[in-house]
């Protein structure tokens, strides 16, 4: 009976340390929890890496806590939420630049489809084409150019829809298939301007 009378007590600070160390290691995951998906549609998107590992780890934190580690499911909660907001800034940074990119394409491709589109009309309508120019490969760049314009379109729709990431790739694409017919049809700026003497 007084060996039972000394282990109650031991027992019940036992009980009472497990119970207060639950609480907040349960508050903390649910903060863990909240950030994380407050955080998902951008580094999900632009960190995928980042968000995997970070998702990862939220996991392992939530099996501690449902082993009744609390302490450590704790302790690993708390790096958690740093960890994720810093993630969350390098996405939004990320976006920004994806978006200054794209801004940067807009404000020159339109002007390069306008140009090739009308040096190849007027090479289509041209008896004698320049040295170099082939008329099969006119045509077949006409034929190109619809397609072309309309993958830009696309981008813009991606752009305005919010979808960076298909934006830029979409644009890029459209850079480097005009880059291409450029160096064929467009007369270089050295061809065009009579060299100083």
């Amino acid at each position: 009976m007084r060996t039972l009378s000394r282990v109650l007590p031991i027992l019940l600070l036992s009980v009472l340390a497990t119970a207060c160390g639950k609480a907040p290691a349960e508050q903390a995951l649910k903060t863990v929890d909240a950030a994380l998906e407050a955080a998902r549609p951008d580094v999900e998107k632009y960190v995928p890496v980042e968000w995997h590992a970070l998702s990862g780890a939220a996991v392992a934190a939530r099996a501690q806590f449902e082993q009744g580690n609390y302490k450590d499911a704790l302790a690993s909660a708390r790096e958690l939420v740093p960890k994720i907001q810093a993630a969350g800034s390098v996405a939004q940074n990320k976006k920004k630049e994806l978006a200054t990119a794209f801004e940067a394409m807009k404000g020159s491709l339109p002007g390069m489809l306008d140009v090739l589109s009308k040096q190849l009309t007027a090479y289509a309508a041209m008896r004698r084409l320049p040295a170099g120019i082939e008329k099969d490969a006119v045509a077949t760049a006409q034929a190109e150019l619809p397609g072309v314009t309309q993958d830009w379109a696309s981008a813009l729709v991606a752009f305005d829809g919010g979808d960076v990431i298909k934006a830029v790739d979409t644009a890029i694409q459209v850079r480097t298939k005009l880059d291409g017919l450029s160096k064929t049809f467009l007369p270089t700026a050295t061809a065009a301007t009579p060299a100083a003497r």
